[in-house]
């Protein structure tokens, strides 16, 4: 059994010397900040490790997350924006890990999310900034996953 949290990044800054070097904005920190409180709040088994795109601003997110955790941060470039399903779940399936959390950005996410959950081919789904859904799979099989829970930014800020 494969469980998966999926986090998207906060809110960021629209201007930066690159797409890469975009950081939280001060409202997408405090609000991710909220974000990790929760679900450190609301106890249970985390993910043993985070993995997380390169950019800053996911790393930022991530780090917020591995506290609430106790774990450490991971940076993967199979989770940058443009990288397709099928990359990202042929790295995991080498990963020896059953219970990771995934950080990163959209349109990644959302496609992965609707490979897991629906299958083939993927639809872009929507995931707010700052957002957590985790999921359960037997196998990282397109449709063979379960949401088990979404916790969204609106719920705690």
């Amino acid at each position: 059994m494969m469980r998966l949290w999926l986090i998207r990044h906060g809110e960021c800054e629209l201007t930066a010397p690159s797409d890469e070097a975009r950081l939280l904005t001060e409202s997408g920190a405090a609000l991710v900040q909220k974000m990790a409180t929760r679900i450190e709040m609301e106890g249970g088994e985390g993910p043993t490790r985070i993995l997380s795109s390169p950019f800053r601003r996911a790393l930022q997110t991530a780090e917020f997350f591995a506290k609430a955790w106790k774990t450490e941060v991971e940076a993967v470039d199979w989770l940058l924006p443009l990288v397709e399903p099928s990359q990202v779940l042929a790295r995991l399936s080498e990963r020896p890990e059953t219970s990771l959390a995934l950080t990163g950005h959209l349109p990644n996410l959302g496609l992965l999310l609707s490979v897991l959950l629906w299958g083939l081919p993927p639809r872009e789904a929507s995931i707010a900034r700052g957002a957590v859904l985790q999921l359960e799979a037997e196998s990282l099989s397109p449709g063979a996953a379960k949401l088990k829970w979404v916790l969204n930014p609106g719920v705690v800020s």
